[in-house]
């Protein structure tokens, strides 16, 4: 992180947006194949090691775009969407509360829509 901080006044100010929020928006270019792959990524993220000439084996994968320190709302290619957080920093209570009102939000929203 340090060695990310010192090359950039842009990563250094990035990081600190990152340290600040709340919660962070996960848009994954992934599409689960079934409920496991969804709920795998949810939890851990997708995940490759692979090689370039330049480097030794490296971590590639929707893991690499998580801040397990924040709540996270990730949202896959295919729409289907899912809650990652640390319970040390949040009670389960508080998020799903939160999921369970932008659900309720989006649904009141799509009745109103279809019935204009």
């Amino acid at each position: 992180r340090n060695v990310i901080v010192s090359t950039s006044k842009h990563n250094e100010t990035a990081f600190e947006v990152i340290d600040g929020a709340l919660f962070v928006l996960v848009i994954d270019d992934v599409s689960p194949k079934d409920i496991h792959e969804a709920a795998a990524n949810m939890l851990h993220g997708t995940y490759d090691l692979r090689s370039r000439d330049d480097l030794i084996d490296y971590q590639a994968g929707s893991c690499c775009n998580r801040w397990y320190d924040k709540l996270q709302l990730i949202v896959c290619s295919d729409g289907r969407a899912g809650i990652n957080f640390e319970h040390s920093a949040i009670d389960g209570h508080t998020a799903l509360r939160f999921v369970s009102d932008i659900f309720a939000d989006n649904v009141v929203q799509f009745a109103q829509s279809i019935t204009k």
